[in-house]
């Protein structure tokens, strides 16, 4: 398969300081192109890419505005654009509809696997990698995270975001804030945020989260995304019961390793 060209991520970090370039975007990260034009159901008033924008938007508002009062710095701004842009990646190609409504199962699963190869071919860092794929896995897990069902109850998203848990919560605040359908309650706005404010406190408590050992991720490996993506999936793996060792070697087995990598 011949491998998608693009400027690389100066350009995709140019195009997504606002007011966006929304045609570079779409030429550096094709996959996105599939999001424009598709309904999203109820309580979005967005199509996918629209969507995907506003989340960037209000990532933007959040850093300003510090309603959650996030501990990132500024450095965390262009990292945090380019985890809005791709947290949605795999919407167009999970949709589905059950009883007259459109459903992504799964999107945040898959979406960080497709985040991984795009962090790759634009040849990202390490933890970069680690960050966009970590969270786009974790981005829906706040707001159900209280919820008896969850796959992931606080204890256990705590210790999946890693080091991340700062930026996880921006992201899904404004994920949550960038779908205003019809559907959509006030309620339902003041209740994700006392989700994510009630996160950030488990979070904080339960710290250090140190960053993972990418240099040791690396060995033998072909690319810093890879040291990342196998950081985030290790670090996913062992919260739902894996020992680091079978974590990692789950993880590993799970990249895109070229012949002869």
């Amino acid at each position: 398969m011949e491998r998608v060209k693009t400027g690389g991520k100066e350009v995709v970090h140019e195009a997504l300081v606002p007011p966006f370039d929304v045609a570079t975007l779409l030429r550096e990260v094709p996959e996105l192109s599939l999001a424009e034009g598709q309904s999203q159901g109820p309580f979005h008033h967005l199509d996918t890419l629209g969507h995907t924008m506003e989340v960037v938007r209000r990532v933007e508002a959040e850093l300003e505005e510090r309603r959650l009062g996030a501990r990132v710095g500024e450095e965390a701004r262009e990292e945090l654009r380019l985890v809005g842009l791709l947290h949605d990646i795999a919407k167009p190609v999970t949709r589905t509809e059950y009883e007259g409504r459109a459903i992504f199962v799964a999107h945040d699963t898959l979406g960080a696997r497709l985040a991984y190869g795009i962090c790759r071919r634009l040849d990202l860092s390490a933890r970069l990698t680690d960050l966009v794929t970590t969270i786009t896995a974790l981005h829906l897990k706040i707001g159900f995270m209280s919820n008896e069902r969850s796959d992931y109850p606080p204890e256990r998203l705590v210790r999946a975001a890693g080091p991340f848990g700062e930026e996880l919560a921006i992201l899904c605040w404004a994920d949550r804030l960038a779908a205003q359908g019809p559907r959509l309650k006030e309620e339902h706005i003041e209740r994700h945020r006392a989700l994510c404010v009630e996160f950030l406190e488990r979070y904080r408590a339960a710290g250090p989260h140190p960053e993972g050992d990418y240099a040791k991720l690396s060995e033998g490996l072909s690319s810093e995304a890879d040291a990342g993506y196998a950081a985030s999936r290790t670090r996913l793996l062992a919260s739902r019961g894996l020992t680091e060792d079978e974590a990692r070697a789950c993880a590993i087995g799970l990249l895109d390793l070229e012949p002869g990598s």
